[in-house]
């Protein structure tokens, strides 16, 4: 299953995200990691020097999906600033701050 407007595809099927707990918020691209990683954090007892290299690449892969969705709003801005600009009224503008008279 891909999920629109991402490059990464989902790799948990939903049966395995209920199966196994994972909290609605939690069920996006990086899922797939946060199983592991919950299973390791209950074998150990939260311990926070205790599964770092499933941590590492759950907060990677989120960090990646952040990074992506961050481009995305850049480039729709992006566009939505060059439709603006041809429509923009051939007037004086007023300056943001006036000048004074001899100064």
């Amino acid at each position: 299953m891909e999920v629109e407007g991402s490059s990464k595809k989902m790799i948990a099927s939903q049966a395995e995200m209920v199966e196994n707990k994972v909290p609605i918020p939690y069920r996006d691209q990086c899922a797939h990691l946060l199983i592991p990683l919950n299973k390791c954090r209950q074998a150990e007892f939260y311990l926070p020097w205790k599964c770092e290299i499933e941590r590492h690449s759950y907060e990677k892969c989120e960090y990646e999906l952040v990074m992506e969705r961050m481009l995305q709003m850049q480039k729709i801005r992006e566009e939505e600033a060059k439709l603006k600009q041809p429509g923009k009224q051939q007037g004086v503008s007023v300056p943001l701050i006036p000048k004074t008279a001899n100064a």
